[in-house]
């Protein structure tokens, strides 16, 4: 069969997002041209392959018992065929928020590879909310077609795919690291926000100097992260994370030393915790109820040694955690640090592990995904034995080596299922 793909004819989009008309800046009013395209498609051109069981999923030998890295996990309707997850590594690969083929082309490879999910890269919820202009975004639905297209075949692998909803906060504008020129007039350094603003406010002298949102404007971003939570259920995917970690918008909430708000959302713990917990409010209402929905967290801001008077720091993130379980948070996926640029990490295996562990000791059924220079089978398995997490994640890890997961079950001896396309790698 021969269909055409016949696009809306030569129609401008524009996609704004700012405070108020006399805030819009180049890099937050986006316009551009969808292309009238009849092009010939042919079904079969979208034939998959498909495994007759997940890449990854364990294969029953006898008795031998299944180490839990390589155990099926279920939370809600979402079942993974093991417990490693690609944590969302941004690309810095998309321009106006559109992903593109190298997206297919750079998840794709972890389903094929039997990842048992697939977090893609914090994508922005609204125009000034990317961290750079090169950012994939999901504030607009003409960004869903290309998502579904991942999705779909991340699908068709036996795999699954989330995605992560954030807002940059303070860290947004940042030079793209790579094409810059491309991005040369995408910027918006006038229109950069966060909790509080003004010079002591900036992240470094690499950063711009934020603004101060205005309780209205907090309002309009609550209300883009669930508008971003129900285009991405349209689109099929299995979950969604939202962004509270690294320094960004939730975070410099969270965070007494980027917010020094004096109403209802600053101040407190109770206070400062009120944007993340309407967040989740809202993509909890706009997203399938049967389907999770996960949380990433800095535990600690990473300067207790470093700075006098308050930080973020774990005793909050256990509090927060309970807050957010009792939202609506199925799953919490637990980092660290990037809030302040004086932060102190001490790099070494599973650094950030210990975080995790307290979590999941202190706030029962809340499921956590440990994260950090997990490096290989080994590692994650003892991490799960010895009950310091449910899951785990890796980001540099996969990009290091794809076949991350084939290669944790080769180190542990256990007997997976291969993509049928890869099977000859099995003997290798």
């Amino acid at each position: 069969m021969v269909s055409t793909l016949d696009h809306p004819t030569n129609s401008v989009s524009s996609n704004v997002a700012t405070s108020s008309p006399e805030k819009a800046q180049s890099g937050t009013e986006i316009h551009y041209t969808r292309q009238t395209s009849v092009v010939p498609r042919f079904e079969q051109e979208s034939f998959h392959v498909r495994p007759v069981a997940p890449p990854g999923s364990s294969v029953p030998k006898g008795n031998k018992e299944i180490p839990l890295l390589f155990q099926p996990f279920t939370v809600k309707d979402l079942t993974l065929a093991n417990r490693i997850i690609v944590a969302p590594m941004c690309m810095y690969s998309s321009k106006d928020g559109f992903m593109t083929d190298f997206h297919l082309a750079h998840l794709g490879s972890f389903a094929i590879s039997g990842a048992g999910l697939i977090l893609a890269e914090a994508s922005a919820v609204e125009p000034r909310g990317r961290i750079s202009p090169a950012d994939a975004g999901v504030w607009s639905d003409d960004h869903m077609h290309a998502l579904k297209r991942v999705a779909d075949f991340i699908h068709a692998q036996g795999s699954k795919m989330g995605i992560q909803l954030a807002h940059a906060g303070r860290k947004a504008s940042a030079r793209a690291p790579y094409d810059s020129i491309v991005f040369e007039h995408d910027y918006w350094n006038d229109d950069v926000v966060a909790p509080s603003g003004g010079p002591e406010f900036q992240w470094d002298e690499n950063h711009v100097v934020p603004r101060e949102l205005s309780l209205s404007e907090i309002k309009e971003v609550i209300a883009a992260f669930g508008s971003a939570a129900a285009r991405v259920a349209k689109a099929g995917l299995d979950t969604v994370e939202i962004h509270g970690a690294h320094g960004y918008l939730i975070h410099n909430f969270l965070s007494p030393i980027t917010n020094h708000r004096t109403d209802e959302y600053g101040g407190s713990l109770e206070n400062r915790a009120r944007f993340l917990l309407e967040v989740i409010k809202v993509v909890r209402d706009n997203f399938p109820a049967e389907k999770p929905i996960f949380l990433r967290v800095s535990a600690s801001d990473l300067v207790e040694n470093v700075i006098d008077g308050p930080s973020w720091e774990i005793e909050q993130t256990v509090q927060i955690a309970k807050w957010a379980k009792e939202a609506g948070v199925d799953v919490i996926h637990v980092s660290s640090g990037g809030n302040s640029a004086k932060q102190v990490v001490s790099y070494s295996p599973g650094y950030q592990v210990h975080f995790a562990e307290r979590i999941r000791r202190d706030v029962p059924g809340l499921a956590v995904i440990a994260v950090g220079s997990i490096t290989g089978g080994k590692q994650a398995q003892e991490i799960l034995e010895l009950e310091k997490a449910d899951l785990v994640a890796a980001a540099r890890g996969h990009l290091k080596r794809p076949s991350f997961a084939l290669d944790a079950a080769r180190e542990l001896g256990v007997e997976i299922s291969y993509s049928p396309q890869y099977f000859a790698a099995k003997f290798a």
